[in-house]
């Protein structure tokens, strides 16, 4: 009887002087999932929003949105499945579904690849991928100036301005 157990021990004599790392169970401890980067809001393909969406940070949509986007600080991004008639306004806007409506991203547009965008584009940069479908126009602008920088505009006169309007006949003559 004891050379049976001794047949089955798996472990060799030797192995009691090797320290041997000992595999731990899988429940043993818990393993939190890596994190995953997701946008600050997501609008899933099961979901459709109509009406007005703000907002501060980065915003994904996948679903179906009608009316108006406006994310302040952050970016949108209008993924594959996202179908969206709405004007959109944010940092940055990334549209890889369709728009209808105008944008405006106060420094970059991109177009990718599987976009489809009908409406008018307000940037400083754009990016239209090969492949990708725009119908509209496009208006480059440079960045704001910061309003310290600015000149002050004073206007003085020394009459009070007239309640008439003037007409067109009128500077004519």
């Amino acid at each position: 009887m004891w050379r049976k157990q001794e047949e089955h021990n798996p472990v060799p004599p030797s192995a009691d002087l090797v320290a041997q790392p000992v595999p731990e169970s899988p429940r043993a401890a818990p393993v939190a999932p890596a994190p995953v980067a997701t946008a600050g809001g997501v609008i899933s393909k099961a979901i459709s929003i109509k009406g007005e969406i703000t907002g501060s940070e980065d915003f994904l949509i996948d679903g179906e949105v009608s009316g108006k986007v406006t994310i302040s600080d952050g970016e949108v991004t209008v993924g594959p499945a996202g179908r969206v008639t709405a004007d959109i306004e944010a940092a940055e806007i990334i549209v890889r579904g369709r728009v209808k409506g105008s944008l405006r991203g106060r420094e970059r547009v991109v177009i990718g690849q599987s976009g489809q965008v009908n409406g008018n584009v307000v940037t400083r940069r754009i990016v239209i991928e090969e492949g990708a479908v725009f119908s509209g126009q496009v208006d480059v602008v440079r960045a704001e100036e910061p309003r310290a920088s600015r000149p002050a505009v004073v206007v003085t006169t020394s009459e009070p301005a007239s309640p008439v309007p003037i007409h067109a006949k009128d500077s004519q003559s």
